[in-house]
């Protein structure tokens, strides 16, 4: 996203926006919209997209990238209208040196994103919150199977009915990723430093250092092909999916 801001103000944002917890209501909305057959560039789009966005989107090649790197920021800007953010749109964001975005104007929200494919997905919460959305079109390779999965976890998967285990390694992948972003580290996190296990329309995930806690829900997404995860410190359901 646009306007990342020096180092210096960087540090006084997240330190403000750690002690922004006044609500006592916990509360997360998630957005998805398909980027497809949009034309970001006409003006209905005008107020969700920063130039920036639209000049960095004009050096990729490729029209689906594009499409997904415009449609995620006019997501992320629409949901914050929605949910009545003080913000001006389209928002500005600052990013820790993992690149965990926090808006620039303090205005209570925690915003995170992801595409995938089709689809862009945005979560909007007053907590810490990541979320993350697959395409499942490609069965994983035994390589990349085993650099995600912990070695109980890949037990796990290797007793999933071969017809199911495609979509048991996404719900891990879409679990570890939204929990990362959550915590804002990514993918810099060692994968080994933290357990996750499946339960339903959810995992649970504790950091192995500590012993902490924190809850992932898979979000019941219209297309069968696609796996999203949102991640918080606290959700007893999985939020349902507003459509734009």
């Amino acid at each position: 996203m646009a306007g990342e801001g020096a180092e210096s103000s960087l540090h006084f944002q997240i330190s403000e926006i750690s002690q922004v917890r006044t609500a006592e209501v916990k509360m997360i909305r998630v957005f998805s919209m398909s980027v497809n057959g949009k034309d970001f560039l006409d003006s209905d789009w005008t107020p969700y997209l920063s130039e920036e966005r639209k000049r960095a989107a004009a050096r990729r090649r490729q029209t689906d990238a594009r499409q997904q790197y415009l449609g995620a920021e006019a997501l992320v800007n629409r949901a914050l209208e929605i949910v009545g953010a003080d913000v001006r749109l389209p928002a500005r964001f600052v990013r820790t040196p993992y690149g965990k975005p926090y808006l620039e104007t303090q205005c209570g929200f925690f915003v995170n994103w992801s595409h995938s494919g089709e689809y862009a997905v945005c979560a909007v919460s007053d907590l810490e919150v990541g979320i993350d959305i697959q395409e499942m079109s490609k069965t994983p390779g035994e390589r990349l199977i085993r650099r995600i999965l912990r070695p109980s976890e890949y037990e796990e998967w290797e007793r999933e009915p071969r017809e199911k285990q495609t979509e048991t390694f996404y719900r891990y992948w879409t679990a570890k990723e939204s929990f990362l972003k959550m915590k804002g580290t990514g993918f810099y996190a060692p994968l080994d430093s933290f357990a996750v296990r499946l339960r339903g329309d959810g995992a649970s995930v504790r950091e192995l250092e500590g012993n902490t806690k924190y809850v992932c829900r898979f979000l019941p997404f219209e297309d069968p092909g696609y796996l999203a995860a949102v991640c918080g410190e606290d959700m007893e359901t999985a939020p349902k999916i507003e459509y734009l």
